[in-house]
């Protein structure tokens, strides 16, 4: 819905042109206007994307007296309901925004005002009465928010590029940011690829007043009874019910939309949904990769055609990627070691000339249903165990072989999968006691950082994951997707890729209600055999294509070697992997890169070796290329002038 900024310093006045550089950075995000307040102590920004009360929906909104203010991104569902109930309380609002029911649900509930919101949202919340300060997120963190915190000062923001904007804290690379990169894909909350930037958790809440700013959770995922699940044909009934009204009222009633049709389960589920909903043809779009056996057109077209929906292909191709990879990473604002989505931004692009200002996806599916291969094999290794606890190691090897082998997986990954289940022994200490599914993979890069990061990194452990809740195996494991890909790499290249032109990206699969029903769900009603998803496949039988809904799980992913490391890609590999860029970035051990660069070149996609370096080099590239358009960036001309909403906030601050 929009970007949102702000500086907290109760020890001096917030300076306002730090507050103008840092809406300006996030103008993208917002283009249908900005708004601001400022009183002693604190400064609040926001960039706008009209969705909700087009014509009267600006911010800052307030309470009846001005006392409590409020700036936030994202949407409230049960704004309605939660409005009728304010109004008989005594509440009167100003406006029809959705956001309006924030500051009154803070005066009725305190910091408990949370815990009333459907929602995805970022919340920054002045009380000015208690000159305190209250940062919240939504519970799995479908919107992004940052903070930096130096002496008595705080400055928060929806993109990290907007604290750098503001010039109280400089872009530089934090070492066990760096390090986790390697340990997960990605930097984890609360910590960030950038030194003295934190991001704020998803299901938290910050508080900051004179006395301390300290973290609150309020929300934990999967917490449930593992002696009282839900299964059989109630589960499927309540899930199709909880799905269909994620779909409903995610729709929006005043601007245009759209969705995404990859010809995946996830994306066919949301579409078919809508269109039961709607009764009539909806606008979707799919990424086609012509030439690349990542492709999906096959199944985006059988999607379309079976639905009936009027669905517009968008090609993209290597030199493209090439071509916008520093601006993507620009909005990414961290590495990314699997193929950059950029193709994501192409389509957001193009619906937003064509007017949409919602997409909605099917993001979250797999974190939210054990959607991914490696659960699959995580319960193949339960039933292996028992053959190494019989003396018949080789055997669970053999076997295990073959089915990665009949399943695609390079040359060599056996030998390493066999091993996962004794290196996940020795990190366990990481996880809590837990089994993360996606060890199968961050182990091998895991095994890679130590010689490539200089000793700044290399030396460091990844940084340790909470341990998850009380409950079954596979609800243990889906918990760490919480905690690492889903809110640091697959809402976060929906939100950025999206907002990047001003498109808001709308996920049915995080609604609460399905997220607090896949706590109670039996495991056998997820997976069943090998088939993973098996409660979305039964719930939209009727409308789901059968090929779409027999088809095996395929993650969307870009090529690499050919796109990046070769190709259209050969001189940015070439600068960015070469020996000069590795000994000025000084991050990485220049001997290394190189032989993991020409390792991939060799066997990437047809050997493990080759593939887990293709993955290195390209987080190296990205880390350099990250690093540079960040530094071009502090060189950027600020604004001339303070933006006209701002200077008349000043003047109602000066009445005041």
């Amino acid at each position: 819905m929009c970007g949102i900024a702000g500086i907290l310093d109760l020890d001096a006045a917030v300076e306002p042109h730090r507050l103008a550089r840092m809406a300006h950075s996030l103008a993208h995000r917002g283009p249908d206007g900005d708004g601001y307040f400022v009183a002693p102590g604190i400064g609040l920004a926001y960039r706008r994307l009209a969705i909700v009360d087009v014509a009267g929906g600006q911010q800052p909104l307030s309470d009846e007296r001005g006392d409590i203010q409020v700036v936030f991104n994202g949407e409230i569902y049960n704004h309605r309901a939660l409005r009728a109930r304010l109004v008989e309380s005594g509440h009167t609002f100003a406006s029809g925004s959705d956001g309006a029911v924030i500051a009154h649900l803070y005066e009725e509930h305190g910091l408990g005002f949370v815990d009333h919101l459907d929602g995805d949202f970022a919340i920054a919340l002045w009380d000015g009465r208690r000159r305190r300060l209250v940062l919240a997120r939504d519970p799995v963190g479908v919107k992004p928010l940052y903070y930096q915190v130096a002496g008595g000062r705080l400055q928060f923001a929806s993109e990290v590029k907007a604290l750098f904007a503001s010039g109280l804290c400089a872009a530089r690379v934090d070492p066990q940011g760096l390090r986790d990169v390697f340990g997960y894909g990605q930097p984890t909350a609360p910590g960030t690829f950038w030194a003295g930037v934190h991001d704020l958790p998803p299901g938290h809440l910050l508080v900051a007043d004179d006395d301390a700013v300290s973290l609150r959770r309020y929300f934990t995922p999967l917490a449930g009874d593992p002696h009282d699940l839900l299964s059989g044909r109630a589960a499927v009934e309540q899930f199709r019910s909880a799905l269909v009204e994620a779909v409903r009222k995610r729709l929006p009633d005043e601007v245009g939309f759209g969705a995404t049709l990859s010809g995946g389960l996830d994306s066919t589920a949301v579409v078919a949904t809508i269109s039961a909903l709607l009764g009539t043809p909806i606008q979707t779009a799919s990424i086609r990769l012509p030439g690349s056996d990542l492709d999906e057109g096959r199944y985006s077209r059988l999607a379309a055609k079976a639905l009936r929906v009027d669905n517009v292909e968008i090609e993209f191709s290597g030199a493209e990627a090439c071509e916008h990879l520093a601006k993507t990473l620009w909005h990414l604002e961290a590495p990314q070691w699997f193929g950059v989505a950029t193709p994501f931004m192409k389509v957001t692009r193009i619906a937003a000339e064509q007017g949409a200002k919602v997409a909605l996806t099917g993001d979250g599916a797999d974190e939210l249903l054990g959607g991914y291969s490696w659960y699959v094999l995580q319960r193949l290794e339960e039933r292996l165990g028992r053959l190494t606890r019989a003396g018949l190691d080789p055997l669970r090897r053999l076997i295990l072989g073959r089915v990665l082998a009949h399943n695609g997986a390079p040359t060599g990954a056996a030998a390493h999968m066999a091993g996962v289940p004794g290196q996940l022994a020795d990190a366990g200490g990481r996880f809590g006691g837990g089994a993360p599914g996606w060890f199968y993979l961050w182990s091998a890069m895991d095994a890679v950082a130590p010689a490539l990061l200089r000793p700044s990194s290399g030396t460091l452990a990844p940084s340790p994951l909470p341990a998850p809740p009380v409950h079954t195996a596979l609800h243990r494991s889906l918990h760490y997707e919480y905690q690492t890909r889903l809110p640091s790499w697959v809402l976060m290249l929906s939100d950025r890729l999206s907002m990047a032109n001003g498109v808001e990206v709308r996920v049915p699969f995080m609604d609460r209600a399905l997220l607090d029903l896949s706590a109670r769900l039996d495991p056998r009603v997820l997976m069943r055999g090998t088939s993973e998803k098996h409660i979305l496949k039964e719930a939209l039988r009727d409308v789901l294509p059968a090929p779409i809904r027999r088809r095996r799980k395929k993650p969307f992913f870009t090529p690499i070697t050919p796109w990046y490391l070769t190709g259209p890609g050969e001189e940015l590999a070439a600068t960015y992997l070469g020996p000069a860029a590795v000994r000025a970035g000084g991050l990485f051990d220049p001997t290394q890169v190189t032989a993991l660069h020409q390792a991939a070149l060799r066997g990437a996609g047809r050997t493990w070796e080759g593939t887990v370096a293709e993955w290195a080099s390209m987080a190296v590239l990205t880390t350099h290329l990250l690093l540079e358009v960040f530094h071009d960036a502090a060189a950027a001309p600020a604004p001339a002038s303070l933006p006209a909403p701002l200077a008349s906030a000043l003047q109602r601050a000066e009445r005041r």
